[in-house]
This record gives structure tokens, C-alpha cells and sequence, in this order.
């Protein structure tokens, strides 16, 4: 099974600034393309999306905020919450693009806000609690998350807190992740022990249900990578069933972060979604008058 934990894909250290823009503003003599927000999961930051810019460069320009500079780090982070901050990155429509956590977030987003959703691209998105309306099976999907939300919670308050991390580590990676991993690396994920704690919280205590998501209007993507953990595949095919129109993309032979480990399927992916989007609208706007777009927060 392939994993996300490697020096290479890490960001040591976000910094203080919470906005990235890593794609380059695109050429005025090329065809004007919406930008794209990109939201990152759980124990990551917006680096995350460097191989996308690349990918997307010239066509598309990727703002990519640092979620965990939001919020309290001492409670579960309200997802509603963050989604207030994250939207002062907003100064017009763009596409959503979200992987985990942050794919929970576009989500709402989009829910909130339709006018600013030009798309969205959700890579297994951390919507956990739906699993508790759900059938047997799913209630002990719910379980098992909640057991490990709990040893992630008792290990923050332990003076090393990496039995937590080990556990989060090796369900998200398959058994033994965390033993393969370097001593450095392992230190370095210990210190986001509490926002994966509160991230992984939040998504369990959620109340909304699945038919929520009936309220989308704006194309979307969904994408799963088969050698993810049941439950995140679950959601994904949850979320997917919810949404009207909603495409279901399926990467073979990888894990959770097939966007690291196979960016040459996932970042195509994205790309054709993003030009489909682009290429409607524009079919549209040829047809009718535009209207000037206005929104206040």
C-alpha cells in the first residue's frame, strides 16, 4: 500500500502565513479560467497542492490557506467556523477543491454559498458522522473512529503523546506505517497530534444528514483511491450518492493520499473537471446576457 509519509512530502514547519497562492496568476493573453481554492486535510498544510499548481500552471491559479492556522487548538474546531475564515480568501467565484478535512469544508462552502462555487472536487471527504445514520456496518465504521478520536484525545494530555499519532498513522496507512517511519518524520507528526484530534472530532460530532447535499447545483467531483480505509470509502460513496450529478472517480492501487503518491492520475483528474466546468459555462454565457456577480459576507 503506498503512503503519504515521506521527507519529500512534508512541510516541517507552514510558517505564520495562512494564505499560499503556489500557482502563478495566469497569462492575460490566455483564455481568462476561474482560480481554484485548495483546502488540505488533516496533519497537512497548503503544500499539499504544490504538485497540483504545477500540474494546473498557466491555466488555473491555486490559493491554498493553511487550515490549521484557524481555530482553537485546545477544542474541536467547528467546521462552520473555519469556513468563515477560509472565505476571506474568497474575492470572487472560484472552483472548490478539498482533500479530507478540507474537502468537509468546501463542501459547506458550496452549501453556504453556491454563487461562489464554480465546482467541486472532493478527495475523500472527512464527513464521518453520516456513517451514524447509516446501516450496521456503518455504525461500526463510527466506532472504530470514535474509539480512535478518543485515544487521540487521552494522548494529548500525555507527556508523549505519540501512541496517538501511532494509531491515527497506521489506520490511514495500513498496520505498521508508523514502526516504517523515521524518527524525525514521527516527531514531526506528534506536533499535530491535537489537530488531527480536533479535526478528526469535529467530523464525528456533526449533526446534518446526508440529504443535505441534495442542495448542490455545481458540478462535481468525487474521487476515492481503493486502498483507503473502508470508512473513508464509505463516506466518499455516501457523499457521492448524495449529490445530484455528482461523478465518482476511483484511483486503483493507492491509498489515502493518492494525491502525493499517484498526483499523475488524481492531478488529471482534477484538470479535466476543472476544463468541463469551464468550457459549460463559457458554452453558456455565449447563449444569454451575463449578469455582474455581487455577494457580502
Amino acid at each position: 500500500m503506498n503512503t503519504m509519509w515521506n521527507s519529500a512530502s512534508w512541510q516541517a514547519d507552514p510558517g505564520h502565513i495562512c494564505q499560499t497562492a503556489l500557482g502563478q496568476p495566469v497569462p492575460s493573453k490566455t483564455v481568462p479560467a476561474s482560480p481554484v481554492l485548495a483546502l488540505h486535510g488533516s496533519a497537512s498544510t497548503g503544500e499539499l497542492w504544490q504538485g497540483t499548481a504545477d500540474y494546473l500552471r498557466g491555466r488555473h491559479r491555486l490559493i491554498a490557506p493553511n487550515l490549521s492556522c484557524h481555530g482553537n487548538r485546545q477544542t474541536a474546531r467547528d467546521i462552520p467556523d473555519i469556513v468563515g475564515v477560509v472565505l476571506g480568501t474568497m474575492t470572487e467565484p472560484m472552483h472548490l477543491v478539498g482533500h479530507g478535512h478540507g474537502a468537509a469544508v468546501a463542501l459547506e462552502i458550496a452549501l453556504l454559498w453556491p454563487e461562489l462555487a464554480k465546482s467541486l472536487t472532493l478527495i475523500e471527504p472527512a464527513l464521518f458522522h453520516l456513517l451514524r445514520d447509516g446501516a450496521q456496518s456503518d455504525l461500526a465504521l463510527f466506532a472504530e473512529l470514535a474509539s480512535m478520536a478518543e485515544k487521540l484525545a487521552t494522548a494529548a494530555s500525555a507527556v508523549s503523546p505519540t501512541a496517538g499519532m501511532r494509531t491515527y498513522v497506521d489506520f490511514w496507512h495500513g498496520a505498521g506505517a508508523w514502526r516504517r517511519t523515521s524518527e524525525g518524520l514521527r516527531q514531526e507528526l506528534t506536533r499535530h497530534e491535537e489537530q488531527v484530534g480536533s479535526d478528526l472530532a469535529a467530523a464525528l460530532a456533526a449533526t446534518w444528514p446526508a440529504s443535505r447535499c441534495r442542495e448542490l447545483s455545481c458540478p462535481t467531483l468525487v474521487v476515492m483511491a481503493l486502498d483507503s480505509p473502508i470508512a473513508s470509502l464509505r463516506v466518499t460513496e455516501m457523499v457521492a450518492e448524495a449529490i445530484p450529478g455528482a461523478r465518482l472517480a476511483m484511483v486503483p492501487e493507492a491509498g489515502h493520499m493518492a494525491l502525493l503518491t499517484d498526483p499523475h492520475i488524481v492531478n488529471p483528474m482534477i484538470a479535466a473537471h476543472l476544463r468541463a466546468t469551464d468550457g459549460a459555462r463559457t458554452a453558456r454565457k455565449s447563449r444569454r446576457p451575463t449578469t455582474a456577480f455581487s455577494h457580502s459576507f
